[in-house]
């Protein structure tokens, strides 16, 4: 059954399921939308405020979050993903042996370590094989001075300005196509988000290391999630668990496809980013990054399942990080849009 809505001509019809959900989640849901914030809003209010924005029909993701066409722009095609990581091994400045080569604007003197990396490619081998990717070993690399110490510390005051809070995981699916939260026992860290929405993401500094992400992995820094600031106390960890969203990669984000971790402290015992199918462990140290793929190289929709990993136990000190989960296409379009 149909109903429609909107007065006598209405230019919408909505199932009982999407009117039954078509409710203000606030009591101050039209005096938001009188000030703007339909608009300015959008990924919140015009689900969650619905009929004081008139858009009941944007509860429905598939009404509210159309899949992209052919004009996309992937952040990786099909054999992307070994040539990124090959091109940052060559341009790294801490990696270069001229005496005249010259550091990008913008950029630190960073040093690029493989921890993991497939092998070479023997005469005649397809560059992009699923059968090689069964055999060979994904791509983890560290950046050490990849940001500056007092870079880490702004970020770590930026963190308690926008509130720690206790880190939660993705919960059940909601009837707007969004994903609830939930605490979990197996992470006891603390986090807080630097977005557009608290100012956070407008910070000069936050912006400079977003653009220099991006410049190192050649993916715009649109393509990348807020960054998610983290702080582990003595104790706290999160159990081994991998960052690809099973439902993200039939979103306009698309899924995750990078992880580009950044160490903002040294903690004196402890805290390790341990991936234990890899057998490797990354220590914390102030200044550093990690990165590794969520995803194959030869189709980057598909999840790489050894890519799983855990932040250990902090035994001594306190260990602050920042996350910067990097998507295949547009994540900030599609936040905007509460298409994530």
């Amino acid at each position: 059954m149909q109903n429609e809505i909107y007065g006598p001509n209405p230019t919408h019809t909505l199932s009982e399921a999407i009117l039954a959900e078509c409710t203000n989640g606030e009591e101050l849901c039209a005096f938001w939308a009188a000030i703007g914030e339909c608009d300015a809003n959008k990924a919140y209010m015009k689900t969650k405020c619905a009929p004081s924005c008139q858009t009941c029909e944007m509860i429905d993701i598939n009404a509210r979050c159309p899949l992209l066409g052919d004009d996309a722009k992937p952040g990786l095609l099909p054999g992307g993903l070994n040539a990124m990581f090959e091109r940052i091994l060559e341009k790294a400045p801490g990696n270069q042996t001229e005496n005249d080569f010259q550091i990008q604007e913008g950029m630190t003197n960073y040093t690029v370590h493989v921890h993991s990396r497939p092998g070479p490619y023997e005469n005649g081998e397809d560059v992009v094989s699923k059968l090689r990717e069964d055999i060979q070993p994904p791509w983890l690399i560290t950046f050490d001075n990849f940001i500056s110490e007092e870079d880490c510390k702004h970020i770590i005051d930026l963190g308690y300005k926008s509130n720690y809070e206790r880190s939660e995981d993705v919960g059940e699916l909601l009837a707007d196509g969004s994903n609830d939260s939930k605490r979990s026992l197996s992470r006891t860290s603390e986090n807080a988000w630097c977005s557009y929405r608290n100012d956070c993401r407008n910070d000069t500094i936050v912006q400079k290391i977003h653009d220099r992400i991006g410049t190192v992995t050649g993916i715009p820094s649109n393509y990348s999630e807020d960054f998610q600031m983290l702080k582990y106390e003595p104790g706290q960890f999160y159990r081994q668990h991998h960052d690809y969203i099973e439902h993200q990669r039939d979103r306009r984000c698309g899924p995750r496809i990078l992880t580009f971790f950044l160490y903002l402290s040294d903690v004196e015992e402890g805290g390790a980013t341990n991936f234990p199918l890899l057998g490797i462990a990354v220590k914390p140290k102030v200044g550093r990054a990690v990165l590794w793929p969520s995803v194959i190289d030869s189709n980057p929709m598909d999840k790489e399942p050894r890519t799983d990993h855990e932040a250990q136990n902090v035994i001594k000190g306190t260990k602050f990080g920042a996350n910067a989960w990097i998507h295949l296409d547009d994540y900030q379009a599609a936040q905007e849009l509460g298409c994530t």
